[in-house]
């Protein structure tokens, strides 16, 4: 038998009873650590500080604030018996700091206890054992509310008024921080709004801005109120075309060319449906424009939002929206044209009678006055001379024409904005129809 296989036979030789030896022993030590209860180390993380007689800074009109978060303490540790340990939370930890131990260079001595246990604890030690602090004077400011629209409505809508139910916001805190505040705004994030078709009333937190436009924050800082209700009001919205009415004479000698243009053709509008529904174009009208005494075309600045319906608005009302409008005015002149008296034509002759018209010569001539561009393009075909004798009629007051002669102005189909010299007159010889001068 090698020296392997009598080894093997020692270890295995009353492996029984070595079992029973083995849990013997440890049942004895358990007992015997269990009645002696020895001292064990017990370890807490982030145990927070409380910070007594604060009020004697805040009486005197000043404010603390902890640095660095050094009023968490990383690590506590706890030495006490087994049996008195295990009954140790984390929330059973208490670590005071008096504001009556400040001292010169800012810091508070941090006092450890366990008042569960009391004196059951042998010792208690934190990784830090004080609180640093900063003292400044205490500062109070009101802040009128602001209200900042962030992105944009869906399209057909825009955000009109905003009103709140607060619009001051009393700001506290030390003066160092408080005096970085510029002002005190509400954000209404236009995402975060889910219904459009009416106005909308939510709750939106009061934020403090630098005058960088940086979000002024500080563990001493505070707003009364801290949030606000807001009513946004919700407007729909319509592309509505711009029309300028001009009228008026410029200088002596010239005429306007009916050319108005705009840099801008239409404008965008808001309001209450019923209001913007009802709304089909917006007019600028003539006294908008003033071309007296003008001898060019005249360049005129006009802000839109002065000629809107009531209850409409710009849907950007940021903007005055100023549109610049050109009136073409251009130097009148006179064309002559050679007329026919056989092309004249009689309108509307009453029945049962015949009416002609006399005192015009063979050939006669017409003048028209206008801008140079219209005048030009004139031809004697184009002027087409009538009577209407009804039209006349009517004008003077005229039931029932009698036979006679009467004294008349013809009319001629000359172009808007221009005018005959002057008239032209015939006479109207009116008779009842007759076998003879109907030709049967």
């Amino acid at each position: 038998m090698d020296k392997k296989d009598k080894l093997s036979r020692r270890l295995t030789r009353n492996l029984g009873l070595k079992i029973v030896s083995f849990l013997l022993a440890l049942t004895l030590w358990l007992l015997v650590v269990n009645i002696d209860d020895p001292i064990v180390r017990w370890t807490y993380l982030d145990v927070p500080v409380t910070i007594k007689n604060a009020d004697v800074i805040t009486n005197q009109g000043m404010i603390y604030e902890v640095l660095e978060n050094t009023d968490v303490i990383p690590r506590v540790t706890v030495y006490a018996p087994r049996s008195v340990g295990e009954t140790i939370s984390k929330s059973d930890i208490v670590a005071t700091a008096d504001m009556n131990t400040l001292n010169s260079l800012n810091t508070l001595q941090v006092q450890f206890s366990v008042p569960k246990v009391g004196n059951k604890v042998s010792d208690i030690r934190g990784s830090e054992d004080s609180v640093r602090v900063s003292i400044e004077n205490r500062k109070n400011v009101q802040k009128v509310l602001k209200t900042n629209v962030i992105g944009e409505a869906p399209e057909g809508y825009v955000v009109g008024n905003v009103s709140t139910d607060q619009n001051l916001v009393r700001v506290a805190g030390a003066e160092s921080v408080v005096n970085r505040v510029d002002s005190a705004v509400i954000n209404i994030d236009m995402s975060a709004l889910s219904e459009f078709t009416s106005d909308i009333t939510t709750s939106v937190p009061v934020r403090l801005y630098d005058a960088d436009g940086n979000e002024v924050e500080g563990s001493t800082l505070t707003k009364n109120p801290e949030n606000v209700m807001i009513t946004v009001e919700i407007l729909s919205t319509k592309e509505v075309p711009l029309r300028f009415d001009v009228d008026g004479e410029p200088a002596s000698g010239y005429g306007l060319t009916g050319e108005i243009t705009g840099d801008i053709q239409s404008v965008r509008i808001a309001g209450r449906r019923s209001a913007v529904a009802g709304v089909s174009e917006i007019v600028i009208p003539p006294e908008a424009f003033a071309i007296s005494e003008s001898s060019e075309d005249t360049v005129v600045e006009i802000d839109v939002c002065d000629y809107l319906p009531d209850n409409v608005q710009m849907a950007d009302r940021s903007t005055s929206l100023p549109v610049q409008v050109t009136i073409g005015i251009e130097k009148e002149t006179t064309g002559s044209y050679m007329l026919r008296a056989e092309d004249v034509q009689l309108l509307r002759v009453p029945e049962g009678l015949t009416c002609e018209l006399e005192g015009l010569e063979e050939e006669y001539t017409v003048s028209i006055t206008g801008i140079r561009s219209v005048v030009s393009g004139i031809s004697g075909r184009d002027l087409a001379a009538s009577f209407d004798v009804a039209a006349w009629m009517e004008e003077q007051g005229i039931q029932e024409l009698q036979p006679g002669a009467y004294p008349v102005t013809l009319q001629y189909n000359n172009p808007e904005r221009t005018e005959l010299e002057r008239p032209v007159t015939a006479v109207l010889t009116v008779s009842e129809v007759t076998e003879e001068n109907t030709g049967e």
